[in-house]
């Protein structure tokens, strides 16, 4: 039995791996700003090496995303037009530089309406009951880069492929709080100031605290 005597999990963490970099101080994201702002600090303080299990889900992540591309390419739906996927996005704030890339924008044929697209992969969609809010915090700040204030947050199942999506409305209230945010934690790396730990002081975002890979390092709030 030749075939057995292939690892196939080494095959795909291998073709999954990517070359750690550290990150740069002065360089954000808006993937990650919606998250707790001590913990993004201390990923660029106190980097760690990616799980393969967490590759293998942002891997699965792309497969879906490229997935609905393809959905939206189809010559069938004819009531949208896909203007760009995977679309580069760079803000210069003047001390630092916000870049990332935005998932889809569409035209809707209707009404000739512009819609900036963010997708998420879910384990079930049947538990998805409103948008979370760090993927609302990210798709606000796209908004407010591009001037394109029509978005909607599509969560799709992994093993169905079922969706559910939701509008998000642009508010130029939340727009400053992120834009604050990002100053903020600018302000502590280059000062070397360790921030707050936001998220457990809140109770609607206290669930982020057990999923952090740095709950020890903050409990201790080590530097």
């Amino acid at each position: 039995m030749i075939g057995l005597a292939i690892d196939f999990d080494v095959l795909i963490d291998r073709h999954v791996a990517r070359e750690s970099r550290p990150k740069s101080i002065g360089r954000y994201y808006p993937s990650e700003i919606g998250n707790c702002i001590r913990k993004v600090w201390y990923t660029y303080n106190h980097p760690l090496e990616i799980d393969p299990r967490v590759r293998r889900i942002f891997q699965l992540g792309d497969i879906l995303h490229n997935f609905v591309v393809e959905v939206l390419k189809d010559g069938k739906n004819k009531d949208v037009e896909l203007l760009k996927a995977e679309m580069p996005f760079v803000l210069n704030m003047g001390d630092f530089i916000i870049s990332g890339r935005i998932d889809d924008l569409l035209l809707l044929k209707s009404d000739s309406t512009e819609l900036l697209v963010e997708v998420k992969s879910c384990k079930s969609t049947e538990y998805v009951k409103k948008p979370m809010e760090h993927h609302k915090t990210q798709l606000q700040f796209y908004m407010y880069g591009t001037q394109v204030h029509n978005g909607v947050l599509l969560y799709i199942d992994k093993s169905t492929l079922e969706t559910k999506s939701f509008e998000v409305k642009f508010s130029p209230k939340q727009t400053k709080r992120i834009l604050n945010k990002f100053r903020a934690l600018h302000k502590h790396l280059t000062n070397m100031s360790l921030p707050v730990g936001e998220a457990k002081r809140r109770k609607e975002t206290k669930w982020m605290c057990g999923y952090c890979e740095y709950k020890d390092k903050c409990a201790k709030n080590e530097k």
